[in-house]
């Protein structure tokens, strides 16, 4: 499935060039598209934030990582859980840190087995990784419904 891109970008520019500009996403559909051609690009020890209002899409974003890493079961927002772990190519950690007290020390790296990609919703409140934060996505809900995607 394509997602749109608004004009001034040029089709040459990569896609994480792209996500530097923003990339507008009119559908649920489109967002995971766009999470899995972002996924496809994700090499062991990624940890991306996700960083954003509350059902904004952020787990939306994350399934299509998930489908990028060869997931083939369901992934869903672990809010009470806080983590989940999922095989695939390589191993997906998805955290959603919304529930945390900032600052509280999940031993995320001790737990996490290579290869790996995490990804964490509600960044902000998970400090032990902060300084290892390697990709930061920003999504923004706009009037109509679209999201606005970019990396921050």
């Amino acid at each position: 499935m394509a997602y749109p891109i608004p004009l001034p970008f040029q089709w040459h520019m990569t896609l994480k060039e792209r996500l530097k500009k923003g990339i507008i996403c009119p559908t649920a559909e489109d967002l995971i598209a766009l999470g899995e051609a972002f996924g496809k690009l994700l090499g062991d020890g990624t940890i991306i934030a996700l960083r954003g209002d509350l059902g904004v899409g952020k787990t939306t974003f994350a399934k299509g990582i998930a489908r990028a890493l060869g997931i083939g079961e369901p992934l869903t927002s672990p809010t009470f859980n806080i983590l989940a772990h999922y095989a695939g190519t390589m191993n997906l950690i998805h955290i959603d840190a919304y529930r945390l007290e900032r600052g509280e020390y999940l031993g995320v790296l001790d737990y996490a087995q290579h290869p790996f990609v995490i990804v964490v919703e509600w960044a902000e409140n998970l400090v032990e990784l902060e300084g290892n934060m390697t990709q930061n996505i920003q999504i923004m809900a706009k009037k109509n419904g679209e999201r606005c995607i970019g990396l921050i």
